[in-house]
């Protein structure tokens, strides 16, 4: 099973400059037109974005996510709302004060963390606090998308 973070409310759609084929947003010819504001974001970092098969551009892969809070940074509590799982009962929504929250702590436990080239040849090391600067990329995008998908889509809900 798998765990994808949608906006919740499609900020192409909110400023109407989604270009809609059939009922739906048709994402390429809306970036072709100019009118994506996840491409159009002049801080979104070029690196560490990580979509599913089924997602669009504005989309993230929640359960990789989750594999840096918990793998990665040392950290991941659903019920503490530290997760790409949503807090409603269902675990569909997570709100854009939520989301703006994870980031914070995202970008807290990135400082936590002794980022090094090739700590003893493994990835990451359990809790041990120094971790493969191939993943910082990956981090700093999570915690970019987070305050992006607060400001501009009120939120994001979660699809598994």
């Amino acid at each position: 099973m798998g765990l994808d973070n949608i906006p919740h409310e499609y900020p192409c759609v909110n400023k109407k400059t989604a270009v809609m084929v059939t009922g739906q947003i048709d994402c390429k010819a809306t970036q072709e037109a100019g009118g994506c504001p996840w491409q159009n974001a002049e801080d979104r970092p070029q690196n560490g974005h990580v979509t599913g098969i089924f997602g669009t551009d504005c989309w993230y892969r929640g359960k990789y996510g989750n594999h840096l809070l918990e793998d990665v940074l040392g950290f991941y509590d659903e019920t503490d709302g530290l997760s790409f799982y949503g807090s409603n009962a269902d675990g569909t929504h997570k709100s854009a004060s939520e989301c703006k929250t994870l980031a914070e702590v995202i970008e807290s436990g990135m400082k936590e963390v002794t980022w090094d080239d090739n700590p003893e040849d493994k990835d990451y090391l359990e809790y041990g606090h120094v971790v493969n600067t191939k993943y910082k990329d990956d981090c700093e995008y999570a915690a970019w998308w987070l305050r992006w998908v607060a400001a501009e889509a009120n939120g994001t809900d979660c699809w598994y």
